[in-house]
């Protein structure tokens, strides 16, 4: 059997997706990332069957890594969000908004004497107090996916 480098390639690019998620710099490319990783991940095993499907070895590898993808809460999630996400119109992750939050630099009361927002932007705040402002980044969750009529929960464990 002539060798193929499909299935590495592919899970090369699965690579560069978290590589990417890890460097996103908003909460929807982040999302897009996750998807594309999905993605790329599922295309390396339909490679690697189609490629290795063809030797006398396969059949008992295969039935292994088969029965963990559909047991291991973390391999059943991967491969069942991907599939919601091709084939579903099913959310398989949904955006928590960012913000800020104002508070005392010391102690926990802020009094405020004055504060004007004009389109979304604090343009006038004044306060008797050293005031702290935290910016809360928005993110990224995982919902549950419901994929064949089955709901797979997001997971808490990989292989025990």
């Amino acid at each position: 059997m002539q060798h193929s480098d499909q299935p590495f390639i592919e899970l090369a690019k699965a690579k560069e997706a978290i590589s990417a998620m890890e460097k996103s710099g908003s909460t929807p490319e982040f999302e897009e990332q996750w998807k594309e990783f999905l993605r790329r991940l599922e295309r390396s095993w339909s490679k690697a069957q189609a490629h290795y499907g063809k030797s006398p070895k396969w059949n008992g590898w295969q039935g292994k890594i088969d029965q963990q993808r559909r047991t291991d809460a973390l391999l059943s999630y991967l491969v069942n969000a991907r599939g919601a996400e091709e084939h579903t119109v099913n959310e398989i992750s949904e955006r928590e908004p960012g913000g800020i939050a104002i508070n005392p630099a010391e102690g926990n009361s802020l009094f405020i004497e004055r504060m004007e927002i004009r389109n979304g932007v604090i343009t006038t705040l004044q306060s008797p107090q050293k005031i702290r402002i935290d910016f809360i980044p928005g993110k990224m969750r995982l919902l549950p996916v419901i994929n064949r009529g089955r709901t797979y929960s997001v997971p808490t464990s990989h292989l025990g």
